[in-house]
Order: C-alpha cells, then structure tokens, then sequence
C-alpha cells in the first residue's frame, strides 16, 4: 500500500468494508472515520509528511493513544475506542496483504486500558428539575428542547438512538416507544403519560416542517434536518450550564447526555426495578454492563421515585396551563386537563 493509496484503502475501509462485510451501524462507521481522521492527523503533525501505512507501527499507535489521555484528556473508554478503530483498519490492510504478519502482530497485541470501576456519574432530582426548568418552553425550539431531554431521560436512550427515533416508532395511546440500538437490535420503552402528552403538543404544534427525505424524523433542527447526536450533546450541555448558574452541585458535573442515560438507570433501581428490567430497559447485551448501577442506595429509591413523579407533574401542569394552542383538538386538550386531576 503506497502512500498515495492509503486514503484510498481508508475510504473502501469505511464505505465498503465496514458496512458491507461487516454489517457495521452507521453510527460506528462515523465513529471509525472520526478515530482514523484524528490519528492520520497526529501522524501528519508527528512525522511532517503524508502517513503511509508503514507509519501504522505499534510505536506511532501507542504514541497516538498516550496524547489522547495527556494532551487531549480523553477518557479510557475514548482512548480504547481510537484503538479498536485503528486495530479494525489494520486487521482490514492485512486481510487485503498490505500488511506483513508480524507487524499485524505486534499491533495485535496492544492491550485496551482497563477503567476504573466508580461511582457512576448521573444527576439528582432536583438538578434534573433545574435542567427542565432551564428550557424556555415558550418558543417553538424550546418546547422540543424540553421534550427532547423528557424522552431522553425517560428511555434512557443513547444521544444516537435518540436522533434515529422516528414518528413509526411512537405509539403513544399504548405508551411506548421502539427504539433500536447497537447492531439493529431494538426493544420496547415505556412513556410516563406527560411524556407522551409532551410529544404529542410537540407533533401537533411545534415540530418544524422537515426537508423532503426526512418526514419520518421525529426531532428536527432549525434547519429542518434530524438533530444528530452532536445536536443533542450540545443541547443537553447548554442547558446544564444554564441551570448550573442557579443550582450550584451542576457546576462540578459533566452533563452529558450519557449522564442522562445513567439517571435513567439509578433511577430505575432507586424505584425497585432489578437488574434485568435496567438490563432490557436501557439495552444493554451483558448484565455485567448493568452491574454498574447497583451501588444504588437502597433506603432512598421510593422516596426519590415519588419526589420525582411530583416534581414531572408540576412541571407539566406549567406547560400545559401556559399553552392556549387552537391548533389542538378539542379531544386532545381534554386529554391533557384528565392528566392534571
């Protein structure tokens, strides 16, 4: 593989190979790409010229992966996640024989970074409350805003499988939604009724009108486009900054959408649920994925369950009662009235 070739292999790696033979999930490919494009730059900056495949050497890797922690701060998780995509590259170039054996050895056996097992960051009830009541619900962007983060905390859902739900997916008389994850697999996620009350003003009134292409979508951005998963990161971190001016333990937290998915889970514990319902509920393959969350303080799971419940239902009596939409039908409204008696 020359060096003139080596962007080339990368692209048939990344839109052939992966989704091809592979059956990769296009949320991988993009994260591959992204890893790649990151250490063919380090390569670049490193070495002063343009990386060819003899620069993939275990020293280069190793060196790659020592800036991401140092320089770039990244977590373990993150660091491993840069090797496993370099690694799957490699693995491609010497399947096509454009790598010798031993060098596919020794790159072979770069161990992935064990991580700290600690206490999983996720928010309390009244900084989930303070994020919510970040959100000016009154403007159009707002009010999906809010409905965003209701459905995100309420699934559990990844940042990416949030921006794949789609309108086909809802079934909100039944409460519920589809969400399909990691390697197609999908599962069943219940709604509390002010969430799905939320989606559906959120349908009837708020929802952009989407490009062709993209009707199906069920979050759409100014630009009438599906929000990404880079979207939603950014919404989830604007409003926690905001609430972090008013509610001070914010302002030690990295909120990330990945925090919600944890609240979801601690939550879930702290209200009775056992390890195999958190298990299904957030789709997780292995059981010892969900372990994690069983530090869970077991003395305050109803009382933080029923503290949250009544914080929803207030919030969602302010929403409701500041909307006077005439694009609601008159069923759906007397719908929405039967949620606050």
């Amino acid at each position: 593989m020359s060096k003139q070739s080596l962007n080339l292999w990368v692209k048939k790696f990344l839109k052939s190979y992966l989704p091809r033979h592979i059956g990769a999930s296009i949320h991988t490919i993009e994260s591959y790409a992204c890893a790649l494009k990151a250490f063919l730059r380090f390569l670049r900056r490193s070495g002063g010229s343009k990386p060819s495949l003899q620069n993939i050497s275990a020293e280069n890797v190793l060196a790659f992966l020592e800036y991401l922690e140092t320089k770039r701060k990244n977590s373990p998780s993150t660091r491993n996640a840069r090797l496993a995509a370099i690694l799957s590259f490699h693995r491609y170039a010497h399947l096509m024989g454009h790598v010798q054996k031993s060098e596919f050895e020794r790159l072979r056996h770069i161990a992935f970074k064990r991580k700290k097992v600690g206490i999983v960051p996720h928010l309390e009830v009244s900084e989930l409350d303070a994020i919510y009541r970040a959100v000016d619900h009154r403007t159009r962007d707002g009010f999906r805003d809010l409905t965003l983060l209701k459905v995100l905390y309420n699934t559990g859902a990844r940042a990416s499988e949030l921006a794949d739900i789609r309108i086909s997916n809802l079934a909100l008389n039944e409460l519920h939604v589809t969400i399909f994850g990691k390697g197609g697999k999908q599962r069943l996620c219940g709604f509390w009724q002010t969430t799905a009350a939320m989606i559906r003003i959120y349908l009837a009134s708020e929802r952009r009108v989407p490009v062709r292409g993209y009707e199906d979508y069920l979050f759409i951005s100014q630009r009438r486009k599906p929000l990404t998963r880079f979207g939603i990161w950014d919404i989830v971190r604007r409003y926690a900054a905001k609430a972090a001016e008013s509610c001070l333990s914010l302002r030690n937290k990295i909120v990330t959408p990945h925090v919600f998915r944890h609240t979801t889970a601690t939550q879930l514990l702290q209200a009775g649920a056992d390890l195999n319902t958190v298990r299904e509920w957030l789709g997780h393959a292995h059981m010892s994925t969900t372990e994690i969350y069983a530090h869970a303080n077991l003395r305050t799971r109803r009382r933080a369950l029923a503290k949250l419940d009544q914080i929803d239902r207030k919030l969602f009596e302010e929403v409701v009662s500041s909307r006077r939409n005439p694009d609601l039908s008159s069923g759906t409204r007397r719908w929405l009235d039967s949620l606050k008696e």
